[in-house]
């Protein structure tokens, strides 16, 4: 239902906001899902609910405790119109701090502390891009490019194109300490004074992918290859 009036359409905006806010804080934390719209729809719109709820019947439970301190709920309840009148400012403040709260609350849902479960659930909608390089949260990832022209360059993974689409135009970026193997060599050498290197999946033949545990560096835990 479309709000109509000017009063309803910030009323609209604000119960949702928490669910953008979800949404855009789960895009920055890791590769892109393929969800259909609905189904965007539907998560922005069920997490806006609950923190709107969450955070509402806390406020409640303030309010009842002490209503002379904060609002008065039986006379807002009964007179409302007179009430918002006699106190816009107390209200105007409440009502800010609740959407603040229920945002604040949405952005850490969509943080790492809940992070693991969700991609737990959402894998299988995860490409085979965004997999290979989400697999192991908890450790480093190191990767060895074999491309086209015969050269194979190798570092610690820095960023990666988080695009839900299998396509070739997307890159990749290494740091340092970066490997380096020209075509036909054997021996493979450390570049000196790069610090990172940027690579493109079209140029990419054979990729090696390491996962390699924080708390021992020199131990390689998991080795995965794909063909791109």
């Amino acid at each position: 239902m479309v709000p109509t009036t000017l009063l309803g359409l910030v009323l609209f905006v604000a119960l949702l906001t928490p669910g953008f806010a979800y949404s855009a804080r789960r895009e920055r934390s890791g590769p892109e899902r393929q969800f259909s719209a609905l189904r965007e729809t539907v998560a922005m719109v069920a997490v806006s609910v609950v923190c709107d709820l969450v955070v509402l019947s806390l406020a409640l439970a303030v309010w009842t405790i002490s209503p002379r301190r904060t609002v008065d709920l039986t006379a807002l309840l009964g007179k409302p119109g007179d009430y918002a009148v006699k106190h816009h400012v107390a209200l105007w403040i409440w009502s800010v701090g609740l959407v603040a709260a229920a945002t604040l609350l949405a952005v850490l849902v969509a943080g790492p502390a809940f992070d693991r479960l969700s991609r737990r659930n959402e894998a299988p909608f995860l490409s085979a891009w965004g997999r290979l390089f989400t697999a192991h949260p908890d450790c480093r990832v190191h990767v060895g490019c074999h491309l086209s022209d015969g050269t194979y360059v190798a570092g610690w993974l820095l960023t990666y194109s988080r695009a839900a689409a299998d396509v070739a135009d997307r890159e990749l970026t290494i740091s340092g300490p970066v490997q380096y193997r020209a075509a036909g060599q054997e021996t493979t050498t450390e570049l000196p004074n790069v610090g990172a290197m940027a690579v493109s999946a079209r140029q990419l033949t054979l990729l090696q992918v390491s996962y390699v545990r924080t708390a021992q560096p020199s131990t390689q835990s998991d080795v995965r290859e794909i063909r791109t």
